[in-house]
């Protein structure tokens, strides 16, 4: 199970909240017996993910996608998704992200929890822990579709470093003009 992780960045910069997605999507990779692949939109330094466990990035350098459009980025995603084949892509929880999901589960046939708070209790099937009741609770949840998405709320994981050799690749998919 290919895991796949959709990273954030802002000014060329990556967010903190990618760095924490990077570093669980590797450990995820790693229960499951898998590699873990990012996805870099216009970051100025991709193989700097190598330091939280990614070996493989994929690396999209577009004008168009700033700033932040969610249909074309859920796009973006899938395609990825799709070449990388990816049965787990990790989200962070961050605004865009969670406008993003939506679009992406559809696209993939995926199911999508969101707000997660820790790596994975099973992994066949896939069951995550999850708050529930605005946070005042925690639900686990066994995601049963074919492709799994999963929302880690912010600060659950953590950033932990773990140095590996990232493969950069420059990545692009067929946007159509339609989605922008």
């Amino acid at each position: 199970m290919s895991v796949l992780v959709y990273t954030e960045s802002e000014n060329g910069k990556f967010r903190k909240n990618a760095l924490e997605v990077a570093s669980y999507g590797s450990e995820v990779a790693r229960l499951l017996g898998s590699s873990a692949t990012a996805l870099s939109i216009n970051n100025e330094n991709p193989s700097q993910l190598g330091d939280y466990g990614i070996a493989s990035v994929l690396e999209v350098t577009d004008e168009a996608l700033d700033p932040f459009n969610a249909n074309a980025y859920a796009q973006l995603v899938a395609d990825a998704a799709a070449q990388a084949g990816a049965k787990v892509v990790i989200l962070s929880s961050s605004a865009d992200a969670k406008f993003m999901a939506g679009l992406l589960a559809g696209k993939l046939k995926a199911g999508y929890v969101p707000n997660v708070v820790g790596l994975p209790e099973s992994t066949s099937p896939l069951v995550v822990r999850r708050t529930a009741f605005s946070n005042k609770g925690f639900a686990n949840t066994k995601i049963l579709t074919d492709i799994k998405i999963i929302g880690l709320s912010k600060n659950a994981f953590g950033v932990v470093e773990n140095k590996v050799e990232a493969k950069v690749e420059a990545f692009s998919a067929s946007l159509d003009s339609s989605l922008f």
